[in-house]
């Protein structure tokens, strides 16, 4: 396993684009090394023939997903045909949100 310290820490916070106080630092170093021991403890159990399970109500049919019918509804409109979604935009341009140029 690799040592968690708190050089291993900044260079973390670093990638992250993090600025860390020196007790942050302490306290992380802390806490990534308990973090890690922690998985350690878990790649020690035995999983052999247990199948991989990629979804959490795949496996059981009396906990099937609630999903809702996918069906397409026409967008609201106001009264002159214009999407009411725009009724509160600051700014309109041809029945869509105007928004600044990027380029």
């Amino acid at each position: 396993m690799v040592e968690i310290n708190e050089e291993l820490t900044l260079k973390v916070g670093h990638l992250a684009r993090l600025a860390l106080s020196e007790h942050e630092v302490k306290t992380f170093t802390a806490q990534l090394g308990m973090i890690l021991k922690y998985v350690e403890q878990l790649q020690e159990v035995n999983v052999d023939g247990v199948e991989p399970m990629t979804h959490p109500y795949i496996d059981r049919a009396d906990l099937a997903a609630p999903l809702r019918k996918d069906e397409a509804k026409p967008f609201p409109r106001d009264e002159n045909g214009k999407p009411k979604v725009l009724l509160h935009a600051p700014e309109v341009l041809f029945d869509g949100f105007k928004v600044p140029p990027i380029l």
